[in-house]
């Protein structure tokens, strides 16, 4: 009897140790930085199989036990934190280079008593001229340089969505023929063309190293091409340290033309550069 009584008497506190594990609290937690449906995903995995996690706006509504509620609140104030302030920052480079180089003969030389040869000149650029006995010599060299920077900034927070564009819509009127019941008519339309210059960014941070989800766009409206636009897009994922230029790509065309004929030649050489880079600072 003595032992069927000691028996029990394990059995009821082993009892009473699992009921009094398994008790849990509620607790509604109020969010100072973050939302109920940012942490709720993170919260989640961390619960005690008993336990339950609900939320609206910057509230949490938790119950579980006692051990696991202070391991979720630890976790919280390292989440529920100030999200940092940045400063974006987008460069986009285009240098233009140009070079054209030549030499050609013209004028008129006679020969003998009934003979003349006549060499005609072709425009060319201004250049040093040589002049004998009708005959004239020219060599010319041309260099240009053409740059464009653009350089635009956003304040965003850690996470969010970043957009800025400026740009410009250029009417480009054109013609067309109908038929209609009293014969062809030709009408006049207008179109736009956009030429838009921007970028839209998502920053995540992490430490001091940034990851940038980032699209970006510099259209330029061709000189001499009535709504022609010459467009440039980037779109990539970076990663880089805050502070720093981080080059989201590059573009180096060269082009080289050679013209050839009887006493004459030309070359034309053009190099098109072009680099867009971003920075990511924070704001304190």
């Amino acid at each position: 009897m003595h032992r069927a009584a000691a028996v029990a008497l394990l059995l009821l506190v082993g009892l009473a140790g699992a009921a009094h594990a398994q008790q849990t609290t509620l607790e509604v937690i109020t969010l100072n930085y973050r939302n109920a449906e940012e942490v709720m995903p993170i919260l989640r995995p961390l619960l005690a199989p008993q336990g339950t996690i609900t939320g609206l706006n910057n509230r949490l509504v938790v119950r579980t036990t006692p051990a696991n509620l202070a391991e979720l609140k630890q976790v919280l104030a390292a989440i529920d934190a100030a999200p940092r302030r940045l400063l974006i920052s987008v460069r986009q480079d285009a240098d233009l280079d140009r070079a054209r180089r030549g030499g050609q003969i013209s004028g008129q030389a006679d020969i003998g008593d009934n003979a003349t040869v006549r060499v005609p000149g072709r425009p060319t650029p201004p250049g040093a001229t040589v002049r004998a006995d009708g005959v004239r010599a020219r060599v010319y060299s041309d260099e240009s340089t053409a740059s464009d920077r653009v350089s635009q900034q956003v304040q965003v927070i850690e996470g969010g969505r970043a957009f800025i564009r400026v740009g410009q819509s250029v009417p480009v009127r054109s013609q067309g023929v109908i038929d209609t019941p009293d014969g062809r008519r030709v009408v006049e339309a207008t179109d736009f063309r956009e030429a838009d210059t921007g970028f839209y960014v998502v920053p995540r941070v992490a430490g001091d190293r940034v990851t940038l989800e980032i699209s970006t766009a510099a259209d330029t409206l061709q000189s001499g091409q009535r709504g022609a636009v010459g467009v440039q897009r980037v779109q990539t994922v970076v990663s880089g340290r805050l502070g720093e230029w981080i080059e989201l790509g590059a573009v180096d065309q060269r082009s080289a033309q050679r013209d050839s004929e009887i006493l004459g030649r030309d070359r034309d050489a053009r190099r098109d550069q072009r680099r867009v880079l971003v920075k990511v600072d924070e704001i304190r």
